[in-house]
């Protein structure tokens, strides 16, 4: 094969991939940021379904990615052994919200039932023009405490 065809064919290709990012780029930018009490309603539909203990609604408005990692039964198991203080809160309030293209995080601040106070970040993905749960992590109460 000539050199200007082997040379034409690697630029169509560097061409090629070169589009194909930006075309990608331009994709994540026009994800219009969510409306906190958006954010919110996925949050408490979850909180909802938890304190139902209906464990198939609360797989299914967990990520891709986390349905990956776990078996309906394993993610029942891990949610009930790692987030049961959620299901007894008597209180609930929403802290900050930041919101980044098809991700967000919300803050959400739980009192269970004795009284202390927790916190926990969740981690939202847009799929599929619906926002699923990608991860809680709980935060370590501040030297100042926490206040719901």
């Amino acid at each position: 094969m000539p050199q200007t065809i082997k040379a034409s064919l690697l630029f169509s290709v560097f061409a090629l991939c070169a589009a194909a990012m930006v075309l990608t780029q331009r994709a994540r930018q026009r994800v219009p940021p969510p409306a906190p009490h958006q954010l919110f309603a996925v949050v408490e539909q979850h909180l909802s379904a938890f304190r139902a203990a209906d464990y198939s609604s609360i797989y299914r408005q967990a990520s891709s990615g986390v349905q990956q990692k776990f078996t309906p039964p394993q993610y029942e198991a891990m949610i009930r052994r790692d987030y049961a203080e959620v299901a007894r809160a008597e209180r609930i309030e929403f802290g900050f919200v930041k919101a980044s293209g098809s991700s967000a995080i919300v803050q959400v601040f739980f009192r269970d039932s004795s009284g202390a106070n927790h916190c926990f970040l969740y981690s939202l993905i847009a799929e599929d023009g619906l926002w699923k749960i990608n991860g809680v992590e709980p935060m370590q109460p501040t030297a100042r405490g926490l206040h719901v």
